[in-house]
């Protein structure tokens, strides 16, 4: 049960440094921290880098496409996704196979949640970051990230879940 409430803390804490502070300076070695934590105490699965670096890739891979696309603007800029966002995804990659466990057993949940609070952390990441805007109107851009992430988060909690079971029959 500490694995999920030190899980779900530190996501607590990463998720404003990444977005508010965001200076690279604090939001990557933090991450690193987090992710070093993560490995050492609070993860218990073999294939646990395996996982992170294919939810961060496939994450950051869809937030170079909106990017790129103009759904998602940098305010520098660049048609990529800022710094402090990619450290983002590594940190998200990390809750789900813990304090976001919860999801794997309900996949309706999963797309429900995923639809409402993916766009909202857009939106309020974007509103007290100031670095990246919503193409306009907003309202077409929260419906595609809704949709995004109600087929995102379901499809992270089924891979997460059927993962789990091959470990737990490997061991």
């Amino acid at each position: 049960m500490w694995r999920f409430v030190a899980n779900a803390l530190l996501f607590d804490i990463a998720w404003p440094l990444c977005v508010i502070v965001a200076r690279p300076w604090i939001v990557v070695p933090f991450t690193l921290i987090n992710l070093f934590l993560h490995l050492v105490f609070v993860a218990n699965l073999r294939r646990e880098p395996l996982w992170l670096a294919g939810v961060f890739l496939f994450g950051v891979g869809v937030d170079s496409i909106l990017f790129h696309l103009g759904l998602l603007q940098n305010q520098s800029g660049h048609p990529w996704p800022p710094l402090w966002l990619i450290c983002l995804w590594l940190n998200f990659a990390m809750t789900l196979r813990y304090s976001l466990v919860f999801l794997q057993r309900n996949l309706w949940l999963a797309a429900l949640l995923g639809g409402i609070f993916g766009p909202f952390s857009y939106y309020t990441g974007a509103f007290l970051n100031g670095t990246v805007t919503l193409q306009q109107p907003l309202w077409q851009s929260l419906l595609v990230l809704s949709l995004l992430w109600a087929l995102m988060l379901p499809g992270f909690a089924r891979i997460a879940r059927s993962q789990y079971l091959k470990e737990r029959k490997h061991a």
